[in-house]
């Protein structure tokens, strides 16, 4: 990590040192780093900058819930966490080792993007194996895509491809471009927020899943969501105990469910009622309200629930809601 004046600056931004985030994404004791004596093989950087601390990314493998994950966490102490060759370099190992090893990958963002002299030279020749590789891992291991801070280029192009995305409210943002680059090419004053905060991500665009209040409640998310899921394609979903009796009666959906077909009523009312222990987990929940999206378990199996939300413009299907549907 950084010096003491960066992680203090760190802290003074709502955020915890990269290390911190780790330990409470992992189970205690399991992470295995690989690459942390790691520095930049850029000279110029090198000669004013000193020691990058393992390039501005650490990487490893370690546990949630005792199932083996990778994990590639961006060190905004570190050069604002900017993605080097080197640090690049750890990163596809990590998903080369994800792929061969079927376990899932989940990317700690807080990054400023790429050093693109450093990591691809001029042509930006080599950026597209980021892409392959994570299109790749698509559908084959699940992809967690964390926002922690503000993330430009690069670093905001992971989201896109992954398959699930937590946002930190008035702390992280995703946009293909930085504010002060958007000034010099349009002349206009503009805020991450404004541009690509968690507000925009979670209710006009739907890039992002569930907008959160801090750190912690992001990497509980994560837990969460993981839980979910096998490790990989070839495994059936892991079946969790339960005491909540499959065979009860939901006598509350007399109350919920009103008779008179003109009446909206709130689904997710219906669901909670369903579901174990009225434990629901909504994806895209502020995003086209009108269709209910969000992971359960019922006799302790996991589900996926895709429901019409009558509260909402009568629970009718139009374009977002569309898209929410076939997307989850």
């Amino acid at each position: 990590m950084g010096g003491d004046e960066q992680l203090a600056r760190q802290r003074s931004l709502g955020k915890l040192p990269v290390r911190e985030r780790l330990e409470i994404l992992l189970d205690p004791g399991t992470f295995v780093e690989y690459g942390l004596l790691a520095d930049s093989m850029d000279p110029e950087l090198q000669s004013s900058k000193g020691y990058l601390a393992a390039d501005g990314m650490v990487a490893g493998i370690g546990e949630i819930e005792g199932r083996r994950v990778a994990v590639c966490a961006y060190d905004f102490t570190v050069l604002a966490g900017s993605m080097g060759a080197v640090g690049e370099s750890k990163t596809a190992r990590l998903r080369e080792l994800a792929l061969r090893q079927r376990i899932p990958v989940v990317w700690l963002l807080d990054s400023a993007g790429a050093r693109i002299q450093a990591t691809s030279g001029s042509t930006f020749a080599a950026a597209g194996a980021l892409f392959r590789e994570q299109v790749t891992l698509s559908g084959v291991v699940p992809m967690v895509a964390a926002m922690l801070g503000h993330c430009a280029a690069g670093t905001a192009y992971i989201p896109a491809l992954a398959d699930f995305v937590p946002m930190v409210k008035g702390v992280s943002s995703m946009a293909l471009g930085g504010r002060h680059l958007v000034k010099a090419a349009t002349g206009e004053d503009v805020s991450e927020e404004e541009m690509g905060g968690s507000t925009v991500h979670t209710t006009i665009s739907g890039v992002a899943d569930l907008e959160v209040a801090d750190d912690a409640e992001c990497l509980a998310a994560v837990r969460s969501y993981l839980s979910f899921f096998p490790s990989h394609n070839r495994q059936p979903p892991p079946v969790h105990e339960v005491s909540d009796p499959v065979d009860r009666r939901c006598e509350e959906l007399y109350d919920i469910v009103p008779t008179a077909p003109r009446r909206a009523y709130d689904m997710e009312r219906v669901v909670r009622a369903i579901v174990d222990d009225g434990a629901f987990f909504p994806m895209k929940p502020g995003w086209a309200r009108n269709v209910i999206t969000g992971l359960a378990r019922i006799g302790g199996e996991p589900v996926g629930i895709v429901a019409s939300q009558p509260k909402v413009l009568g629970g009718t299907l139009d374009v977002n809601s569309a898209d929410k549907s076939a997307r989850f």
